[in-house]
């Protein structure tokens, strides 16, 4: 947000959506025209599509000024030139590995001048993941404590009387027969809008936390 345009946009906000309280501060009745009234964007803006763009650009030109280069096969990792330091970014979390506070420290100062930065030490959560480290046995685990209980609520989730431990529905063996076949699948009827809205996202929430914590449950997500 608020990183510079090289090119002004503009927009127009029709007049009756306005809050009057933003009326009055900023005398906006003076300002409109044939029912809208129009703003010149000079800077980042939430909605504005650009805006991530433009923030990754410029903060990539302030890291390379100080000796840190994104790696060129893997998008959002950085490195420096000669410090023993390595960062992932998404969108504005740093993970950093480092050997020597005084290496994480340049990297903390290098942002300070331009940005607000919190630090967090113990560096147990990255992205919405709660990272729990084991030095001496060279280990992290990784977890999202009620991820999945917060995803069953929000979609109102029924326990089944049954729970179904495996991606497939199972199919019982005939005991005896020489052959077994697969059973015939059942052709269900096309999926609504609005159903094929809700699978959408509850496929789009687990998805993340199956990518990011439990790979063995992608499985059932490919079906």
């Amino acid at each position: 947000l608020k990183t510079p345009m090289k090119w002004l946009e503009f927009m127009c906000l029709p007049y009756n959506i306005i809050l009057q309280e933003i009326i009055t501060a900023y005398k906006l009745d003076t300002l409109v025209h044939n029912g809208y009234v129009y703003a010149r964007i000079t800077r980042g803006m939430y909605g504005l599509p650009q805006a991530g763009l433009i923030a990754n650009e410029l903060l990539k030109k302030r890291l390379a000024d100080a000796g840190y280069y994104d790696c060129q096969f893997t998008p959002g990792l950085y490195r420096h030139v000669w410090r023993p330091i390595t960062f992932a970014l998404v969108v504005d979390d740093f993970g950093v590995k480092y050997k020597g506070a005084v290496h994480a420290n340049h990297l903390i100062s290098i942002l300070k001048k331009d940005y607000e930065v919190t630090v967090d030490w113990k560096g147990d959560l990255f992205v919405g993941i709660k990272l729990e480290w084991d030095y001496d046995k060279r280990k992290v685990h990784l977890s999202m404590p009620d991820y999945i209980n917060n995803a069953l609520k929000r979609f109102r989730h029924e326990h089944p009387k049954r729970p179904q431990h495996q991606p497939h529905v199972h199919t019982p063996p005939t005991y005896g027969a020489k052959a077994q076949y697969a059973e015939q699948e059942k052709k269900e009827p096309e999926v609504s809008k609005e159903n094929k809205k809700i699978i959408q996202q509850v496929l789009g929430t687990s998805l993340y936390y199956a990518r990011a914590v439990d790979s063995t449950t992608l499985v059932a997500r490919s079906v």
